[in-house]
């Protein structure tokens, strides 16, 4: 599944290389018409149903799957997923009416900007319908993950990536709006379709029914309340920053482009850990059994620890050297590569705090606990509004404005992961604390000796060979990396780093196991249980 899920950000990190190149920053306006136009169908999915599927159907399918007749949680599926694709799609074509309202609702203080609204309008009535086969893809992944099967998931946004690189590539060769709008779509169409087969062999088998008197159907309906209100909030935060972006030219596309950097470890290993263990946990939470739950959240905390700290301090190290190795070509110039990595510097230094919230909001989900995630995401969300504000009007250069939006998200994550930690250790009794806090210093103190041993590579490396050229940048870059890596290994290994251990068990079992876990009809829980093992 890692591997999936890292192949896929690869990927996904080209296909920002190639948008960023052939559409620029701020030197054109279809940058930012494209991002705004990309991330509407986005909210629109999360706020309907989004949060509801991700986060509801899994534990309420797995606790039929193993309290109840298959049969029956069968039935369930069906009725979720054919509700779901009826509101997406009538939503969909409402949306598609009123795409001019939608655009003009998150740059109406971006005064001269007429081309991009027109772009995006253009844009978004092809992307909204985006937002059905975005709900393919949840309930496939939820059955899918249910029967613990998470390989094909991981895989299947590669599709999406490589749909979106080959329509880059065209629009550089025959710049026309509809082959953006045409070949993006495609790309979520893809992503959906491949996964069919594998949901197919776990059982499911469609069927025309929506069972609204169902106790599960009824259940979800109940628990999808504080759910909705939650992501509703988090847009709301989005909104926010769309709107004060929007006023700097580039500023939305930065902030978009520094957010997929930002995803990459995160996205890498910590949605990997999350995504294994939330099965498991909701599990654990039918069986009422807290240990088990303390235990799987204090080691997603160390394991998503022990990749990100180091991962931040390599990133704020070296955000230039990295934009600039990437983007800068083409259109995107070194003014963009100014911005974008001073965007890349804030947001990343708040991306264990964003692991860690994350980790523990899929723990509250677990227990069928929507309500606390809704209030602390209330908290948060006002947060960062409130610091966004004040950073953006704060900074006078446009590039701070747009940095001043990811120190923002960083605040805010700070203290919710402050406030999250309290509430979840009181209703658990507990977190493992001594035992956590002892890795994180660990891991801190590694990853302080790395970042100095990697800030002075980068330094060399840029005095004695240069960076004018692609091959001296990549040589900065990579020579970096390698000591990065090879420092903070080493000083986890020389200060007994428990983590350590763990992942080169990890290791070993993955490679004896690779062909069984390859298998469709596998149903060992070999995720979970090789995790929780290997500690």
């Amino acid at each position: 599944m890692t591997l999936g899920t890292g192949i896929s950000r690869i990927t996904g990190f080209a296909r920002t290389a190639a948008l960023a190149s052939v559409l620029g920053l701020t030197g054109k306006a279809m940058a930012d018409s494209f991002n705004l136009a990309n991330i509407t169908p986005n909210i629109v999915y999360d706020l309907i149903l989004g949060g509801v599927l991700a986060s509801l159907f899994i534990p309420v399918f797995v606790e039929y799957l193993r309290t109840k007749d298959e049969q029956e949680a069968w039935h369930v599926a069906n009725s979720v997923f054919n509700l779901t694709l009826l509101v997406l799609l009538v939503v969909s074509v409402g949306l598609c009416i009123t795409a001019p309202w939608i655009i003009k609702a998150q740059t109406f203080l971006a005064h001269g900007r007429q081309q991009m609204e027109t772009d995006a309008i253009f844009l978004l009535r092809f992307f909204i319908f985006e937002v059905v086969f975005y709900g393919f893809c949840a309930i496939y992944t939820g059955i899918l993950n249910s029967y613990k099967h998470f390989t094909i998931p991981a895989f299947a946004p590669i599709v999406n990536n490589i749909i979106v690189i080959a329509t880059v590539i065209i629009y550089a060769v025959y710049p026309n709006k509809y082959v953006l709008a045409i070949g993006a779509t495609l790309g979520v169409v893809g992503m959906a379709i491949i996964q069919l087969p594998w949901v197919r062999r776990t059982g499911f088998r469609y069927k025309p029914v929506i069972d609204l008197k169902h106790p599960a159907v009824r259940k979800i309906g109940r628990l999808a309340v504080p759910v909705v209100i939650y992501v509703l909030i988090n847009q709301v935060g989005l909104w926010v920053v769309n709107i004060l972006a929007a006023q700097v030219s580039g500023g939305i596309s930065a902030f978009q482009y520094a957010y997929i950097f930002f995803q990459l470890p995160y996205g890498i290993v910590a949605v990997s850990i999350i995504t294994a263990l939330f099965p498991s946990l909701s599990e654990s939470s039918v069986r009422k059994n807290k240990k088990q739950i303390v235990d799987s959240t204090s080691l997603g905390i160390r394991t998503t620890a022990f990749v990100v700290i180091p991962a931040s301090v390599a990133y704020a190290i070296l955000a230039t050297p990295i934009v600039r190795l990437l983007l800068q070509r083409l259109n995107f110039g070194a003014a963009d590569t100014e911005m974008l990595a001073s965007v890349v510097l804030y947001f990343v230094l708040g991306l264990f705090f964003f692991s860690f919230f994350m980790l523990t909001l899929k723990v509250f989900y677990s227990m069928q606990d929507t309500k606390t995630p809704m209030i602390v995401a209330g908290i948060i969300i006002g947060l960062n509004i409130a610091v966004d504000f004040i950073y953006f009007y704060s900074f006078k250069s446009n590039v701070m404005k747009v940095s001043g939006l990811a120190l923002g998200n960083t605040t805010a994550y700070f203290v919710g992961t402050i406030l999250v930690w309290v509430v979840l250790s009181r209703r658990l009794g507990g977190l493992d604390g001594k035992r956590v806090f002892l890795s994180l210093a660990k891991i801190v103190a590694a990853s302080a000796v790395m970042g100095a041993a990697t800030w002075a590579t980068a330094w060399a490396c840029g005095k004695y060979v240069g960076t004018a050229t692609f091959l001296e940048q990549f040589l900065q870059v990579t020579a970096a990396l390698i000591v990065a890596a090879a420092v903070f290994l080493g000083m986890a290994v020389l200060l007994k780093s428990e983590e350590m251990r763990a992942l080169k068990h990890l290791l070993g079992r993955f490679l004896r196991r690779r062909q069984s876990e390859l298998e469709p009809h596998g149903t060992e829980p070999v995720e979970e249980d090789t995790i929780i093992e290997s500690d």
